[in-house]
C-alpha cells in the first residue's frame, strides 16, 4: 500500500510542476467572417458613407464593440487604444481601429466621429440598422442587449473584447477588456 501511495505522490507533484511551468493559452477561434458582407456606415461631415471592414486590408484591424453612452467599459477601452497606437508611434499607420456601436437607435454616425475622435482622430466610429449589427455580431461570436430600452436612458450589455484582425483579415487575438495600452502593443506587434 505504501508503494501505491508513493507513486500517486510522485505522479501528483510531477503533475503538478508540469502544470505550474505551462504558460495558459487561449485557444482562438477558427475565425475568418466574409468582412465584405460586413456593412457598417461612417459621418464624414455631412455626409454618410456606407463602407465594409474588407476596405481595410493590408492594415491591423482593432474592433472593440461597445455604445457612447456607456458609462465605463467603453471610454477605458478606447483610452487604452490610444494609449496603444501612441506606444506603436509610427507603426500606428499601419494599424486601423474600429469602435463598432450597438446601439442602433440611439449613436448615429455622425455622434460616434464625435465620440470617437474625443479619444484619438484615428479610431472609426462606426454603426449600421439591427439587422447589420446582428449579422456583424453573429461573425464575431458575439452578443449585446438593448436593456429597457423604451427608456430613454437604457443600458447595452455588450461584448468587451478587443479582436486583432491581421493584414489578411484573419481575427488573430482576442484581448479581454481592461489591459493597458502596453499589452495591446504586444499583441499587435508580431503581426505588423
Amino acid at each position: 500500500m505504501k508503494f501505491s501511495q508513493k507513486k500517486l505522490i510522485m505522479l501528483l507533484t510531477l503533475s503538478l510542476i508540469f502544470f505550474i511551468n505551462t504558460k495558459p493559452t487561449i485557444a482562438m477561434p477558427d475565425m475568418n467572417p466574409a468582412f465584405n458582407e460586413v456593412i457598417f456606415h461612417i459621418g464624414e461631415g455631412d455626409k454618410i458613407t456606407t463602407a465594409n471592414l474588407s476596405q481595410y486590408k493590408g492594415k491591423i484591424i482593432l474592433v472593440f464593440f461597445g455604445y457612447t453612452h456607456c458609462p465605463d467599459i467603453c471610454p477605458l477601452t478606447l483610452m487604452d487604444i490610444k494609449k496603444a497606437l501612441d506606444g506603436l508611434g509610427e507603426n500606428a499607420k499601419r494599424v486601423q481601429p474600429i469602435f463598432i456601436s450597438v446601439d442602433y437607435k440611439r449613436d448615429s454616425p455622425r455622434t460616434l466621429k464625435q465620440y470617437t475622435q474625443y479619444f484619438d482622430k484615428r479610431i472609426l466610429g462606426v454603426t449600421s440598422d439591427k439587422k447589420n449589427i446582428d449579422k456583424i455580431n453573429k461573425f464575431f461570436r458575439t452578443t449585446y442587449a438593448l436593456l429597457d430600452h423604451d427608456t430613454e436612458n437604457y443600458l447595452v450589455e455588450h461584448s468587451s473584447n478587443l479582436y486583432i484582425i491581421d493584414k489578411s483579415l484573419y481575427v488573430k487575438k482576442i484581448l479581454p477588456s481592461g489591459l493597458p495600452g502596453t499589452e495591446i502593443i504586444k499583441a499587435i506587434k508580431p503581426l505588423l
